[in-house]
């Protein structure tokens, strides 16, 4: 996995496939790091188990099995590593089903979560881990 960007485009490559180019300005407040991890996401009526796609001190991508309405809000456990899981409230932000091709079916969703209640020491420790991470990426 090989991020490349430049200040109008950014792809990612993949065995040396492009399979993403964006060309426009980068919204983002928070920069933002690849790092997958198990997550719990609790909505009303249920919990979902999963797994981070990318993480920032502001929120995270995650990849679930059901569709979480847009704008609902979640109770999220992050388990960032042993004995440290970072508990917290996030905004689902942005749904984006993905498909399997031969049916034509959701078979995953593609969901960002931007962090609406966390603690300044978790925010910190998020901020630290991105910043650890993108510097190793260099």
């Amino acid at each position: 996995n090989i991020n490349l960007k430049s200040a109008k485009n950014s792809c990612t490559l993949f065995s040396g496939e492009v399979v993403m180019e964006w060309k426009g300005e980068e919204r983002r407040r928070f920069p933002r790091a690849v790092f997958p991890c198990k997550i719990t996401a609790i909505s009303p009526i249920r919990y979902l188990n999963s797994h981070t796609e990318n993480i920032s001190e502001g929120g995270i991508r995650v990849l679930l099995e059901e569709k979480l309405s847009p704008y609902s809000i979640v109770g999220i456990e992050i388990f960032v590593d042993k004995g440290k899981s970072i508990r917290c409230k996030g905004r689902i932000v942005w749904v984006k089903e993905k498909v399997n091709p031969l049916e034509s079916t959701p078979v995953m969703y593609d969901i960002g979560i931007e962090f609406t209640e966390i603690n300044d020491c978790d925010r910190e420790y998020l901020r630290k881990l991105v910043e650890r991470l993108l510097s190793t990426e260099k």
